[in-house]
């Protein structure tokens, strides 16, 4: 278990071993590490990589000079490592050539403009909800909080728009595990959160309220293909003393109206 980010693991499960049976180790460590590196909230010494990661300390030594040398690692002040700046072009690079963020991005910043809330786009990569664009306010007194969203489907905005609009069997997995508690507001018993869930598809859309974070509201709404299935999902987030149960309805019809813009531009 990593002690800087409780929900990272190195071991991979029967499936992802079968699907990826013909991975190269030394590359398949190396993406380990940088996973590593990604989840922790400071940066990380040999030693300590060497005993998260359950590798040699010298296989470690080795993989982090080369990634170094590359740019995908860097060395801190305290002599430890954390993510390169190389990687930022990369998620540039790759952000840019995901047509929906290409298109979407000149709504979301309409929304961003309209709600004066800051904005975010995902959409669903092996099951886990995957931030591929956002837009900050003018307004720049707000900053959204890191959140793990592959473990807090039941909880965030983003996340019950693909549990409500998206694969039944996604719905069935997510709901059937232990969900973690994160506040006195998060919903973790299975029936109260089915009936969230039912209620999000009848309304259009879901607020996540306190529910990951004291303090943090978020509003969530559907972005369907042109085939009608859950593309994507569009969020924005407060604070709560800003984004009150009052202003739900008005920046909801916001956010569900820009959301059908962008399902318009991918052929809904």
């Amino acid at each position: 278990m990593n002690p800087l980010n409780p929900g990272f693991s190195p071991k991979k499960t029967n499936n992802e071993a079968k699907k990826f049976a013909y991975t190269v180790a030394s590359v398949d460590r190396a993406i380990d590490l940088l996973m590593l590196l990604e989840s922790a909230s400071r940066d990380m010494g040999i030693t300590e990589l060497s005993k998260v990661l359950d590798v040699q300390k010298s296989t470690i030594h080795n993989l982090v000079q080369t990634l170094l040398a590359r740019g995908f690692v860097r060395q801190t002040e305290s002599g430890r490592f954390a993510l390169g700046f190389r990687l930022m072009r990369l998620g540039v690079t790759a952000s840019e050539r995901l047509d929906i963020r290409r298109l979407a991005d000149p709504i979301l910043r309409e929304l961003a403009a309209v709600a004066n809330e800051y904005v975010l786009l995902a959409v669903l990569y092996r099951n886990e909800v995957t931030i591929v664009d956002s837009v900050a306010p003018q307004r720049t007194t707000f900053i959204v909080p890191r959140i793990d969203f592959a473990k807090t489907f039941h909880c965030t905005a983003l996340g019950k728009v693909f549990l409500a609009f998206g694969a039944e069997e996604l719905r069935n997995s997510i709901i059937s595990k232990s969900l973690d508690c994160y506040t006195q507001y998060t919903l973790v018993e299975k029936n109260a959160l089915n009936a969230e869930i039912d209620k999000v598809r009848i309304l259009g859309y879901t607020v996540s309220c306190n529910e990951t974070i004291e303090g943090v509201t978020c509003i969530g709404a559907p972005i369907f293909n042109a085939h009608g299935k859950l593309e994507a999902a569009v969020s924005i987030s407060s604070a709560s003393a800003r984004l009150t149960s009052e202003r739900y309805h008005e920046m909801a019809e916001i956010l569900m109206s820009k959301a059908a813009a962008i399902s318009r531009q991918i052929g809904f």
